[in-house]
């Protein structure tokens, strides 16, 4: 056994402060949970991380640098998804936009990042903004990929390719991110319901966001 001890430092690459070009090529919904805000009454969530490669910016292997950034799945005009997306594709949502839109239209789009570092280092995404000539389709180095909860919760009484196929993506998450999925309602139901006959998938999820939407409406 080795007793020899380090200062604790990480050789964990973060990413540069400032604007970057980005491309999104994951999509997680991560599902609902009760969570608390300072001393705020818990409140129930439904929460989606969005991904996305810096192709400009590189790591030692040559690997361009991830960013992700938690949001609460809404539209609401207060919350910082309708902000985003808003900023992102440089217009705003029509009335009839914000009655349903489908989420998995980013993914594959680019778009202008603003990186700050907090006091202890960390990388997060500040602003996302409309990139210079537009929002456009880009190839990712990463697999473009959606991870719905509602699909691999449904593993666990009715196992098909679909619910097959959200396990692999499911297992390439880190632990913190395996752990709050599973932990949430729509995973903790699937497994409540195991063993009864598949009913018809649910609306929720990303599903809310889903709507035919013309290219000539929105960028993506």
């Amino acid at each position: 056994m080795s007793l020899t001890v380090s200062s604790g430092e990480s050789d964990y690459e973060v990413v540069p402060a400032g604007q970057h070009q980005a491309v999104c090529y994951r999509l997680v919904d991560a599902g609902t949970r009760e969570e608390q805000y300072k001393d705020n009454p818990p409140k129930k969530r439904h929460s989606v991380f969005i991904y996305w490669e810096l192709p400009e910016v590189k790591m030692a292997d040559d690997r361009p640098f991830t960013i992700s950034k938690k949001y609460t799945l809404t539209l609401n005009e207060n919350g910082t998804l309708y902000k985003d997306l808003k900023t992102w594709r440089g217009k705003a949502f029509t009335a009839e936009e914000l009655k349903g839109f489908d989420l998995l239209n980013i993914l594959g789009k680019t778009a202008q990042l603003e990186v700050v570092h907090s006091d202890e280092g960390k990388a997060r995404v500040d602003s996302v903004f409309k990139p210079d000539g537009g929002v456009k389709d880009q190839d990712t180095h990463n697999a473009k990929e959606a991870f719905d909860i509602d699909i691999y919760a449904r593993e666990f009484y009715a196992m098909d390719d679909e619910t097959k196929a959200m396990c692999d993506i499911h297992a390439s998450f880190p632990e913190w991110m395996q752990n709050m999925i599973d932990e949430s309602f729509e995973v903790l139901a699937g497994k409540k319901k195991g063993g009864d006959t598949p009913a018809a998938k649910p609306a929720g999820g990303l599903d809310e966001f889903k709507k035919e939407v013309s290219e000539d409406d929105i960028p993506f």
